[in-house]
This record gives C-alpha cells, sequence and structure tokens, in this order.
C-alpha cells in the first residue's frame, strides 16, 4: 500500500510537470496572474515561473533537512521572506528560454527526489510552520504537488492571451 502511494505521488507530481512543461513550450503567457497568498500583488508569468523554480529548489532542500532532523527542523517559511524575494527577482530577470530551462531543470531534480523517498521516508512526520505536524506524504501532496497545481492554474489563466518570447528581462 505505501509503494502504491510514493507512485501514486510521483505520478502526481509527473502529471503537473508535464503539463507546466507543454504550456511553457509555447512561451511565456501576457498578463498578471490574480492575487493570492504567495503573490498577493500578482505576478506576471514570468514571476510565476520564477517562483516555481525556487519552489522546486527550496521545498526540496526544506524536505531534506526535515528527513534528517524530523523532530528538531522546522519546514516552511512565511511568503513575505526576503530571501525568496530576491531570490524569485534574480530568476525572473533571466532570459526566458534560460527561466523555462531553469524550471525544468528543477523539476527533474525534484522528480528524482521523490522517487527516492522510500516508504518509510513518506510516513515520517515532520514539524511544518503552517501545519504543524505531517507527514511526508502529505507534505508532498499539499506543499509541492498542489502548491505547483495552483501555479499552473494561474499560467493556464494567463494563456488566454497570446504567448510572448520577448517579455520583461528577455
Amino acid at each position: 500500500m505505501a509503494e502504491a502511494e510514493d507512485s501514486d505521488l510521483v505520478n502526481e507530481f509527473d502529471l503537473v510537470s508535464e503539463e507546466l512543461v507543454e504550456l511553457l513550450e509555447a512561451g511565456l503567457p501576457k498578463g498578471i496572474s490574480h492575487r493570492d497568498k504567495s503573490s498577493p500583488e500578482g505576478w506576471d508569468s514570468k514571476q510565476l515561473v520564477a517562483h516555481m523554480a525556487e519552489w522546486c529548489e527550496f521545498w526540496r532542500h526544506d524536505l531534506e533537512e526535515g528527513l534528517r532532523r524530523p523532530r528538531i527542523a522546522i519546514l516552511g517559511r512565511p511568503n513575505r521572506d526576503d530571501e525568496r524575494t530576491q531570490r524569485i527577482n534574480a530568476l525572473a530577470s533571466l532570459h526566458t528560454y534560460d527561466l523555462i530551462d531553469r524550471l525544468t531543470l528543477e523539476i527533474g531534480k525534484t522528480a528524482g527526489f521523490l522517487s527516492a523517498l522510500t516508504p518509510a521516508d513518506l510516513a515520517i512526520t515532520i514539524t511544518h510552520l503552517t501545519d504543524g505536524q505531517i507527514t511526508v506524504s502529505d507534505m508532498i501532496s499539499s506543499h509541492l504537488i498542489a502548491h505547483l497545481g495552483e501555479h499552473l492554474a494561474q499560467l493556464r489563466e494567463l494563456e488566454q492571451l497570446p504567448p510572448t518570447l520577448n517579455s520583461q528581462g528577455t
């Protein structure tokens, strides 16, 4: 049963990732996303993609720390974090093709990380900043897959406008 759960999580991540990469093959949509808890001011598509690349890397390192020190580490971060904002801005300033490549790289690394998790890893309970005690499996579902899915939906909304490869920072 735990192996099926592991496989389901990897498959869910793969589905979101594949849809995201397919969407970005046409370039980046124009416009500003609706406001949400991650982007209360609304983000353009480069900022959304930059956040997703930055998020995959941050999330992976955060969970690695949680697995190393499950009773000690507190995972997560506030939305208003200066380091987070700086990393997103730096990535958003990349040329569009480089930014998409960076996201694709981070997705690949995250997929590899997920595939290496054992059923015992998935069952570990860790402490999250906003959720409190949560299993690794639940963290993958709610803080990786669902989060990327929310931003994919924002990009899909922006996709209604013609794509551009010449948006700001290219």
